[in-house]
């Protein structure tokens, strides 16, 4: 077995330390190759002999045999070219996977960080932020919407239909904000239901896949991504563009996000006590 596989056999029954342990070497294996049981163990707080026992837990002689192996995938990853036969299921993975880094490296170029800019700031002015998506959007809307709201913004989350949409324009004001996240446009419903908002006088933001989007007309922002014929691919590239956008919100208000998983995890405890009491 892998390394992986002996700590995921395991991981039930572990101690605090061990899960602790086990949870670094499997996320952050690249950086525990390099590390010896000392610097682990400071790294993520625990007594350097419970990274030997650790070892010896999961049927290895000590640390530098468990090292040993992390190291031969690094290698692996890092320096061997991988092969694939044609016409296999390998082959069309490894296809996807470079479509995905081609067009990344494409919106990693294309990003419209002054667009970005006037919507960080446009956030300051607005009472309540109305998401719109469906489809492939629905993913990165959700991703957009949990980030907004752990910074304290108001978020109105509407579904994809078509009475979703209109109960969430239907009351729009001056002070609100209609962000739409549109990968495909198989329907008309979201771009109609901007404009709605837009006729009623709230502030509009498109986050679109393609440049052409139709629902980039009725937006008073667009941050568009790089077209992609596949909306697999719009939706990475949608995901790829929230994330850089809450990064960037994140550097720019800094006292929005400052203690958000805090107020989450105390929130959390209060709402389950209540509910076992």
């Amino acid at each position: 077995m892998t390394y992986e596989d002996r700590i995921r056999n395991a991981r039930n029954g572990l101690s605090p330390s061990f899960v602790r342990l086990a949870n670094f070497l499997l996320d952050s294996y690249t950086e525990a190759a390099f590390l010896t049981a000392t610097e682990l163990a400071h790294m993520i707080d625990i007594d350097p002999g419970t990274v030997v026992r650790f070892s010896q837990h999961l049927g290895y002689r000590g640390y530098p045999e468990l090292q040993a192996e992390i190291r031969k995938r690094v290698r692996r990853e890092c320096f061997l070219e991988v092969k694939t036969e044609s016409n296999t299921p390998s082959e069309a993975a490894a296809n996807a996977l470079d479509e995905v880094v081609q067009t990344l490296r494409a919106v990693q170029r294309s990003f419209p960080v002054d667009v970005a800019n006037k919507l960080i700031t446009l956030l300051d002015e607005v009472e309540r932020i109305i998401v719109l998506a469906e489809g492939y959007a629905d993913p990165p809307a959700h991703t957009l919407a949990t980030y907004l709201e752990a910074a304290g913004y108001t978020v109105h989350r509407s579904s994809g239909s078509p009475s979703g949409l209109a109960r969430a324009v239907a009351g729009a004001r001056k002070r609100d904000l209609a962000l739409a996240v549109c990968v495909t446009e198989d329907t008309p419903y979201i771009a109609e239901a901007l404009a709605g908002a837009k006729d009623a006088g709230a502030h509009t933001v498109s986050i679109v896949a393609n440049p052409s989007s139709q629902s980039a007309v009725s937006a008073d922002i667009v941050l568009a991504g790089f077209s992609h014929p596949d909306p697999g691919v719009g939706q990475v590239v949608l995901e790829s563009m929230v994330y850089a956008l809450v990064r960037m919100l994140a550097h720019a208000r800094p006292a929005r996000f400052r203690g958000a998983e805090e107020r989450v995890r105390a929130m959390t405890e209060r709402l389950v006590g209540n509910t076992n009491s």
